[in-house]
């Protein structure tokens, strides 16, 4: 039922729906980053130096480890920044959806009132045609 509340329903309903959406996506690229941390940390716990071989090696090694350090670093870097913005994301969300409710409530309210007037009227006119009846049965009897 239409009331004077339901484009700003939909309006709200939209809004909790796109915020879902990003809750959803960003929830996503965090396990994607969860995911490669714990494979850098298995290179890293699997990285070993050579034992043998020249300076050159050794020092392409040592490169290769502090590489694998600082995409750690960077990884968690990122994962903090998206428990940032999940936490920003869920007060957004928390604030649209209980304004969300606000307004369901309210077009629910307008909802009851406008069916108990259309009940009324339902019911005046019923009497109405009862007492129409009533008296062409009256009429009906006096001839």
């Amino acid at each position: 039922m239409k009331t004077k509340f339901s484009e700003i329903l939909k309006v709200k309903k939209q809004k909790v729906s796109e915020l879902e959406q990003q809750l959803a996506a960003k929830r996503a690229q965090k396990e994607l980053l969860l995911v490669q941390l714990a494979e850098v940390l298995s290179k890293i716990e699997d990285f070993s130096f050579p034992k043998e071989g020249d300076f050159s090696g050794f020092k392409s090694a040592q490169y290769g480890l502090e590489y694998l350090s600082k995409e750690k670093e960077h990884k968690e870097n990122m994962i903090k920044y998206f428990d940032q913005e999940l936490e920003n994301l869920n007060i957004l969300y928390k604030e649209a959806n209980i304004e969300y409710e606000k307004i369901k409530h309210l077009h629910e309210l307008e909802e009851k009132m406008i069916l108990q007037e259309l009940l009324k009227k339902e019911s005046k006119e019923m009497d109405e045609i009862a007492n129409q009846l009533f008296l062409l049965r009256q009429q009906g009897e006096d001839l």
